[in-house]
């Protein structure tokens, strides 16, 4: 290891686990060329050529994948050793922290927590990434990835966590719905074309919604699909159409929208959502200020009266 350093092994570590230059270039600050200089380096001295091109894009080799693990181990420890053991002031920290959330979660957590940050600790910056389930443990892991908050129905044992808030489905359709007034049956509500938000990934509501449905041999046929849940109530006040969504997020648009809350006839699961963290962040002082503030965050939501 004498001519080989950190940054090199950082490198080669973001290299593996992204598999494309230009997407690891972008996440350690450096151009794809010099990029391109150090992945040069790195095959040189591991006599390898550690990402080979296929048909469905770079794949790593063998040799990398060894590589892998001993680099997170190094740069994990190093990271250790190198962090200030409990020096953390949030009102003076420019710490930078990666988070994972759900849109939902998003719209509901950050504006209480960003109101608080901004008074209290305004050169920390919090970047909120879309979710990407299968790479999520790695992520945490790597340390590339401070938290994930989800609403996972059956949570990874090897994590960190702890609740951040509750809430339940409920269905929302237009107050001049044809056929809809102010109950539903499983008939009325299988009977009218439903909208969902296509988001990063299938949502955990629209599974429980179809895994209740399935148990009694039904399905929703052919939702129609948007790229935002905030253009559902506009499109559900003028159509015929159902949506189905958490309350909390329901509830501001029956106030703007000529829409109306029905309980969903079918036994689904409360919505909980909590954050996630690998045990090489548990201990850290900047980190527990973090899952403090999403937890503030999160009473706060829960203190809202219910309607």
């Amino acid at each position: 290891m004498d001519n080989m350093d950190f940054r090199l092994l950082r490198a080669l570590l973001v290299l593996v686990t992204e598999r494309n230059v230009t997407r690891a270039a972008n996440l350690l600050g450096v151009g794809q060329p010099a990029l391109s200089q150090t992945l040069g380096k790195l095959r040189e001295h591991f006599n390898d050529p550690l990402l080979v091109r296929t048909r469905g894009g770079m794949v790593p080799t063998e040799r990398a994948r060894e590589l892998e693990q001993s680099a997170r181990q190094i740069l994990a420890e190093y990271d250790r050793m190198v962090s200030p053991a409990d020096r953390f002031d949030p009102a003076t920290s420019r710490r930078r922290f990666v988070v994972t959330i759900p849109e939902y979660a998003e719209h509901m957590l950050m504006p209480p927590l960003l109101e608080r940050l901004r008074r209290e600790s305004p050169d920390i910056r919090i970047e909120v990434r879309p979710p990407q389930p299968a790479r999520a443990i790695e992520q945490l892991e790597a340390g590339d990835l401070d938290l994930r908050i989800a609403w996972l129905l059956a949570p990874t044992p090897t994590l960190r966590s702890m609740p951040l808030f509750q809430d339940q489905v409920v269905c929302l359709a237009s107050r001049s719905h044809p056929t809809i007034r102010d109950r539903l049956t499983v008939e009325d509500f299988l009977g009218c074309p439903h909208v969902r938000p296509l988001g990063t990934g299938r949502p955990t509501t629209a599974v429980v919604l179809d895994e209740a449905l399935a148990r009694e041999g039904r399905k929703i046929e052919r939702p129609f699909l948007v790229q935002n849940f905030l253009t559902i109530p506009a499109i559900v006040s003028r159509t015929d159409m159902l949506a189905t969504l958490p309350r909390m997020l329901a509830r501001p648009f029956a106030d703007q929208y000529p829409l109306r809350l029905l309980e969903v006839p079918l036994r689904l699961p409360r919505i909980r959502y909590a954050a996630y963290w690998h045990e090489r962040s548990h201990k850290d002082p900047g980190h527990r200020w973090l899952r403090g503030m999403f937890q503030h965050a999160g009473r706060e939501l829960a203190a809202r009266p219910a309607g």
